[in-house]
């Protein structure tokens, strides 16, 4: 009996000790495959990958929001992230750092940037896995590494881990902003020699450029203020006129062309966080002889030999493959495909879409908020939502 007590006592213990050093995971395995054990769990896999504590991930829900923040903590059936990747970044959105507790079913799918000079994303549905919520002793987490990366600066700055299309790499935080870390040694830009002046140019420019306001024709490979680019800071331009753009390097975008746009298909979310954010304002003609792929807003008519990927179309927008704007007010004529959050107007394409239309869609396949047809479709009130 004294054994059994004994024998009793010590199990007990190990019980309780695991328990107190288990944790949440959760694994994701694509439906009808078997899971793999690889040596790296936390890479997007068919066969099974972990999502990782304090790894970034950037996830964009079923009701169109987005979240890109860390994943701090994991319940059964629940994840949590923080909306920022800490509070400068919050405080340089003026807004605040927040816990946001996302039910698994609510996510819609996995972002994973593919290409960081272009900002080229894959986009991964949740629908396609199975989400296997387990107790381990195992805590998939990557803790955080901390380092004075600028010579010229002693701080050390957090490292930590992000998921991306070629695996896990590493972000940090700086005045608000978020940077890819690639080593120390480096020179922190002195922010206080950033030219913040407002600078025209008449009749002629060549882009890109380093300044605000060109009236007359610009000319060049792409159009776009880089004044203060050291900075990390986003200049912005307008051009009253003609912008004719060459860039020959644009056509290695038809490798991974974003032809929805890099932000969800929600006018709601465009006009809370996306609208206010643009690079270029064309007020009369945009012509270039291969893509026009830009935060860009257009007044007037624009012509694209091969793609149009931009904010807002005001006008008439022709393309020898593809259309897409969040907005669009006036035509849009593509060989191959038009595409619009809202669109108030005509589409003429192989294929056509709408989330909001008002107006009509030619072409071979027609898809609004209200049905799919082929050759001619048309929308002009939104369909009522079911009580």
């Amino acid at each position: 009996m004294k054994q059994l007590i004994i024998l009793f006592l010590l199990l007990s213990g190990i019980l309780i000790h695991a328990q107190v050093n288990s944790s949440w995971n959760v694994l994701l395995l694509e439906k009808g495959n078997k899971l793999e054990l690889k040596p790296d769990m936390a890479a997007l896999s068919k066969t099974g990958f972990y999502l990782y504590k304090n790894c970034v991930y950037e996830i964009i829900l079923k009701n169109k929001k987005q979240i890109g923040g860390r994943l701090v903590g994991i319940k059964p059936d629940t994840l949590f992230f923080t909306n920022f990747f800490n509070s400068n970044a919050a405080n340089w959105a003026n807004a605040k750092l927040d816990t946001l507790a996302v039910y698994y079913k609510d996510l819609d799918k996995l972002n994973l940037i593919s290409d960081r000079a272009t900002g080229w994303y894959i986009k991964c549905s949740f629908d396609n896995y199975d989400f296997i919520f387990k107790k381990d002793t195992v805590n998939y987490f990557f803790p955080s590494n901390w380092e004075v990366i600028y010579d010229n600066d002693p701080t050390p700055y957090e490292l930590v881990a992000h998921m991306t299309a070629q695996g896990v790499s590493t972000l940090f935080e700086e005045s608000g902003r978020t940077y890819y870390f690639y080593g120390t040694g480096m020179t922190k830009p002195d922010r206080s020699q950033m030219d913040d002046s407002y600078n025209k140019k008449n009749v002629f420019w060549f882009t890109p450029c380093k300044v605000e306001e060109i009236n007359g024709l610009a000319l060049g490979l792409h159009a776009k203020n880089i004044k203060n680019e050291l900075f990390n800071e986003r200049d912005s331009l307008i051009i009253r006129g003609l912008n004719l753009e060459i860039n020959p390097f644009a056509i290695f975008s038809l490798l991974n062309p974003r032809l929805n746009g890099p932000y969800p298909d929600s006018l709601n979310l465009y006009n809370e966080n996306f609208k206010k954010d643009w690079q270029v304002k064309i007020y009369g003609m945009n012509l270039s002889l291969v893509n026009t792929i830009n935060e860009m807003r257009i007044k007037g008519f624009n012509l694209t030999g091969l793609l149009t990927v931009v904010d807002e179309i005001h006008g008439v927008s022709i393309s020898g493959i593809n259309n897409f704007s969040y907005i669009l007010n006036g035509v849009s004529i593509a060989g191959l495909r038009n595409r619009a959050t809202f669109a108030r107007g005509v589409q003429i394409g192989l294929f056509n879409k709408s989330t909001e239309l008002r107006g009509f869609q030619i072409g071979l396949w027609n898809v609004n908020g209200r049905r799919s047809l082929p050759f001619i479709n048309w929308q002009f009130k939104t369909r009522p939502k079911k009580q």
